[in-house]
């Protein structure tokens, strides 16, 4: 009889901790720029560079999986040295689809207590379903090659990832879906700080594989709207003043 149980609780435990992603949230740096729905690899061929202050979560679904509420997580190395005593998130706003200049407002829920990561993956320590595994290993894989100068396996090694959670809830009845774009302003993050977005609604895991995660600490340019009225207005006036001197 006690086989039989143990059995059962181990099928159980597989059928659980090992569900296929149903989509994909990809993120990258920001509503509006270039990498905004991923494809723009750092790592061997792997991670999106986010923003200094702004990041996206993109579901690149073709199948819609809808979803009111999804998790923000933020895997932070070499806690207590990088640890984040505070929300560094400031707001949220869904785009539907992700290239509309509307948006409608998102909740922001409060920072979680960190959940310390040794060994294993992302999903897996936090006690989620899993969908895409993201293990310890590569996050410090890509963390070791592109911030050589921060962390070294020898003088400053990643001893461990401390995981923070923060709840993203859409307006009224509003859903995020394929296709569409959360985007999120936040303060600062740590270098190497590595953004995944997950949700399981009806149980269908949609999470970030480590393929399409975003990292902190790698310059990438953002447009701003003044920014970009200036130079529309320069290229006016060069187009003008060639036309006069025709």
């Amino acid at each position: 009889m006690t086989r039989i149980v143990s059995v059962a609780t181990l099928l159980l435990a597989l059928a659980l901790g090992s569900h296929e992603a149903a989509a994909s949230i990809v993120v990258g740096p920001g509503f509006g720029t270039s990498c905004a729905q991923g494809n723009c690899p750092v790592f061997n061929g792997s991670v999106n560079a986010i923003g200094t202050q702004s990041l996206d979560l993109y579901q690149s679904s073709t199948s819609s999986v809808d979803t009111g509420t999804l998790l923000l997580i933020f895997a932070v190395p070499n806690n207590p040295a990088n640890g984040l005593t505070a929300n560094p998130v400031t707001g949220a706003q869904l785009h539907v689809p992700a290239a509309n200049g509307a948006s409608t407002s998102v909740a922001v829920g409060g920072l979680s207590a960190d959940t310390l990561m040794t060994r294993g993956e992302v999903y897996g320590t936090l006690g989620l379903l899993d969908g895409d595994i993201v293990a310890f290993t590569d996050l410090r894989s890509a963390d070791y090659a592109l911030f050589p100068a921060l962390y070294d396996p020898t003088t400053n090694p990643i001893l461990n990832f401390s995981l923070y959670e923060v709840t993203l809830t859409m307006s009224g009845n509003a859903v995020f879906g394929a296709g569409d774009l959360i985007n999120v302003d936040f303060t600062a993050l740590p270098v190497g700080t590595f953004a995944l977005g997950y949700a399981t609604p009806s149980l269908a895991v949609t999470d970030t594989p480590f393929a399409q995660a975003g990292v902190s600490g790698i310059a990438t340019t953002v447009p701003e709207p003044g920014s970009l009225a200036l130079l529309g207005a320069a290229l006016v006036c060069l187009g003008w003043c060639r036309r006069r001197r025709g």
